[in-house]
């Protein structure tokens, strides 16, 4: 490429005419040159020997080093240096340090608003500032391990919580900052009652006034009664909150010992009232006696009480088993005796809670199961003489050893029969026993299949070791067979290889199935087995081609297979259907032959002179002219690889097709209707091109002014809100940014409807940031007056700002507190500056005696408003 393309004879760079092994480095050839270069001076600045970092061999001098290809890439004011010697002072180019703080110590020690040095504050400038903009740092608190929130996050000034200048080591629990007011709370006493002071577990950072605990967080839960207690002293009485028990007997104890139908204490029940009793309903309690681990069945289920079982009150320790309550019906069961017979008492292994006379036993549950001619007994004596059931053996000779000892034919005793009848016999049917032959190691086949009797093969009786091969019968055949001659041939005597027990002479070998040189073509067309196995040899015969065709080989010229180095292996070529007109798939190879290659009619085409190993596969290999000839465009200039198989094909080589869509730049939209690569590859430039959209577009972005993008400081990744397709017009997703639009905010026309003046960055995203005078200009309520917080999202939506709804945990808007006893908020808030204030007076005026009388004996009982709510959270007056 470049000025190396410019060299007009080989022997320029090949000197000597060492074509190979010559080394293809930049320095290889222009060491002295990288040596002599002093601007910068390449040997003291430890520059590396790869020339092609920097130069091109289009243009050495002038040379471009891309600062961003390395671990600094250079961004803001650094990327308006002029000159390399600005930040390599005397030449030093390896080894600088990248931190800020190398080259900016001196501004981080000068720095006084804060003091970074008495702040202890690290040097990694670039936590607050950036290579842009150096002045203005921005730190975000919310990247720390104390993201701000709430009335913290309206601290205008950092030493509003960092007194004197100290930022490290600062506290981040609540009782940091906030212990005198833990201290000072007297309802309830926080000290006192021993609350820990994780603040965060009532407070919140929005409203730190009217805390919230929730006792579902805790491990006991409120549930049913429980949840129904107004006042956090109805339980923790004289303010103890830790260490309360949270057993039910812990408060309910009384009730438990009072207990009598049935009597708890008496009957030692455990004091878990949870097993039986619910904080949703106390009394009537149900006791599931299927969750223990004598579920009731059958006759047990109907028992209307308890004590129909359990008498005299006890509960604890009775004995689960059939015979604890049944062992006299047990005893004095006679049909069959269970207890002369030794029966187990386990009496469910017969009879059920369901029926318990008619009792059925099922003898297949044993290890003896009933079949045939012992399934039709119908009394357990016939096989159980004199009431005996257990230990009675199950082997068929322990009732039928008289039977084989008197069977002649064959005689079991003389032949060695083992006594274990079910081999040939079964309980269906006792004669005629059938002898499976095939359940042993010699099942009979063929001829031996039609031996009438045992004896025809198992002489004189003998059953036992009879011989299983077929020479142990028929050794005589073997060594009598010449046909070949068996012995000499060396054939081995399992005679089953090729005679079967169907019909023993005419014997087949199947060469294919038995041997590893299946016989196809040719071969399978010889009549005889001397025609290749000579001399009666059949050990031995090789089976490669060249073992027999070596002549054919050697004598082959068209092409010289010696000469042109061909393998002996035939079958590549040929097969043993048709020796001649052998036919070599390329596509075997690793260059396979496609387009106008498969057209080429003789392998001399292209493997000239009888050449065939070594041929090269590249495309320039063969096409070198055609690539340095070519000018539309021009491949050389350009810089294009000689791999044409990017964008040629050997289907057509002209009219080459460049698949853009392969690079890290797929044409979309526009980009895919330029007609010319021209069209963006200027002056023949490929190499190099930038695929973001401002390395073309950057004028159209300096010059946009709705919105001004340089100003309002866009993002020069055009992408964001433009596209190929619809350049004009571009849109915007506020969606995927930390502030997404819904109801009213999503009918905003235009962008400087939020965003004056052209300002994008910054723009606070909390309600009260823009809707300030809304807030303050409300009158009904005053929100000023009431202290209400500045978190909008509380009551009002985006859909729907007026008619802002609160969502109140007292019954106002239905039943008899609903909204038709009261028009406004002052009817029960009289104070308009503080609504944790009410009253139930206004319309409960009844007199002080009445409700004195009224509420006799109602411990905690007082007559004011708060105390109305703890006993009527949801305003009924039962």
């Amino acid at each position: 490429t470049g000025a190396h393309a410019t060299k007009p004879q080989c022997a320029d760079c090949h000197v000597n005419g060492q074509f190979k092994g010559l080394p293809q480095t930049c320095e290889s050839c222009h060491l002295a040159d990288f040596n002599a270069t002093t601007n910068p001076d390449h040997q003291a600045s430890g520059f590396p020997t790869t020339c092609e970092s920097c130069h091109t061999t289009a243009q050495w001098l002038g040379a471009v080093f891309d600062h961003n290809t390395t671990a600094f890439p250079l961004t803001g004011a650094h990327a308006t240096k002029p000159q390399c010697v600005d930040c390599h002072i005397n030449g030093q180019f390896k080894g600088l340090p990248q931190t800020c703080e190398s080259c900016h110590l001196a501004d981080f020690n000068a720095t006084t608003n804060p003091d970074h040095q008495a702040s202890g504050f690290p040097t990694t400038c670039e936590s607050c500032h950036t290579t842009a903009q150096w002045l203005g740092a921005v730190f975000d608190h919310n990247t720390t391990a104390f993201p701000l929130t709430g009335a913290h996050a309206t601290k205008p000034q950092c030493v509003d919580c960092h007194v004197n200048g100290q930022f490290q080591g600062t506290p981040q629990t609540c009782a940091a900052c906030h212990l005198a007011d833990f201290n000072a709370t007297t309802n309830p006493d926080h000290q006192a009652s021993g609350f820990p002071t994780t603040c965060e577990s009532c407070h919140t950072t929005a409203q730190w006034l009217g805390a919230v605990f929730d006792h579902n967080t805790t491990a006991f839960p409120l549930t049913g009664a429980h949840a129904t207690k107004p006042q956090c002293v109805d339980c923790h009485v004289n303010g103890q909150f830790q260490g309360l028990p949270q057993t039910c007997d812990s408060c309910h104890l009384a009730d438990f010992n009072a207990t009598t139908n049935p009597d708890h204490q008496a009957s030692g029940f455990p004091t878990t009232c949870e097993s039986c009793h619910t904080t949703a309903q106390w009394l009537g309690a149900v006791f599931d006696h299927n969750t223990t681990a004598f579920p009731l069945t059958g006759a047990h289920a109907t028992k209307p009480q308890c004590v129909d079982c359990h008498v005299n009150g006890q509960f604890k320790g009775l004995p689960q088993t059939c015979d604890s309550c049944h062992l006299a019906d047990f005893n004095a069961t006679t049909n069959p005796a269970h207890q002369a017979s030794g029966f187990p008492t386990t009496c469910e292994s017969c009879h059920t809670t369901a029926q318990w006379l008619g009792a059925v036993f099922d003898h297949n549950t044993t290890a003896f199961p009933l079949t045939g001619a012992h399934a039709t007994k119908p009394q357990c004596v016939d096989c159980h003489v004199n009431g005996q059931f257990k230990g009675l053996p199950q082997t068929c000779e322990s009732c039928h050893l008289a039977d084989f000892n008197a069977t002649t034919n064959p005689d079991h005793q003389a032949s060695g029969f083992p006594t274990t009848c079910e081999s040939c016999h079964t309980t269906a049917q006792w004669l005629g026993a059938v002898f499976d032959h095939n359940t042993t190691a010699f099942p009979l086949t063929g001829a031996h299949a039609t031996k009438p009797q045992c004896v025809d093969c198992h002489v004189n009786g003998q059953f036992q070791g009879t011989p299983q091969t077929c020479a142990a019968c028929h050794l005589a055949d073997f060594q009598g067979t010449t046909n070949p001659n068996h012995q000499a041939a060396g054939f081995p005597t399992a005679c089953e290889t090729c005679h079967s027990t169907a019909q023993w002479p005419g014997a087949k070998f199947d060469h294919d199935a038995a041997t590893s040189f299946p016989l196809t073509g040719a071969h399978k067309t010889k009549p005889q087995c001397a025609d290749c196995h000579v001399g009666n040899v059949f050990r031995g015969t090789p089976r490669s081609c060249d073992g027999c065709h070596l002549a054919d080989f050697q004598a082959t010229t068209s092409p010289n297979h010696v000469q042109s180095g061909f393998p002996a292996t035939c079958e590549t070529c040929h097969n043993t259907t048709q020796w001649l007109g052998a036919v070599f798939d390329h596509n075997t190879t690793a260059f396979p032959l496609t387009g106008a290659h498969a057209t080429k009619p003789q392998c001399s085409d292209c493997h000239l002179n009888g050449v065939f190993q070594g041929t090269p596969q590249t495309c320039d290999a063969c096409h070198l002219s055609d690539y340095q000839g070519t000018t539309n465009p021009n491949h050389t200039q350009a810089g294009f690889p000689a791999d044409c198989s990017l964008c040629h094909s050997t289907a057509q080589w002209l009219g080459a097709v460049f698949d853009h869509s392969q690079t890290n730049f797929p044409l979309t939209g526009v980009h895919a209707t330029k007609p010319a690569c021209s069209d963006c590859h200027l002056n023949g430039q490929y190499a190099g091109l930038g695929a973001a959209c401002a390395n073309c577009h950057q004028a159209a972005y300096d010059q946009t002014q709705n919105p001004n993008h340089a100003s309002a400081g866009f993002p020069v990744q055009c992408e964001t809100c433009h596209s190929t397709s619809s350049w004009l017009g571009a849109v915007f997703n506020h969606n995927n940014t930390n502030f997404p639009l819904t109801g009213a905010h999503a009918t905003k026309p235009q962008c400087a409807d939020c965003h004056v003046n052209g300002v994008f960055r910054g723009t606070p995203t909390t309600c009260y940031a823009c809707h300030k005078t809304e807030y303050d200009a409300v009158a009904s309520p005053n929100h000023l007056a009431a202290g209400f917080p500045t978190t909008c999202e509380d009551c009002h939506t985006t859909q729907q700002w007026l008619g802002a709804v609160f969502n109140h945990r007292f019954p106002i808007y239905s039943g008899r507190h609903r909204q038709s006893v009261w028009q406004v908020c002052s009817t029960c808030h009289p104070n308009s500056s503080n609504f944790m204030e009410f009253t139930c007076l206004t319309c409960h005026e009844h007199s002080q005696a009445r409700m004195d009388a009224e509420h006799r004996n109602r411990r905690g009982y007082v007559y004011n408003s708060a105390n109305c709510l703890s006993c009527h959270p949801n305003g009924r007056g039962d």
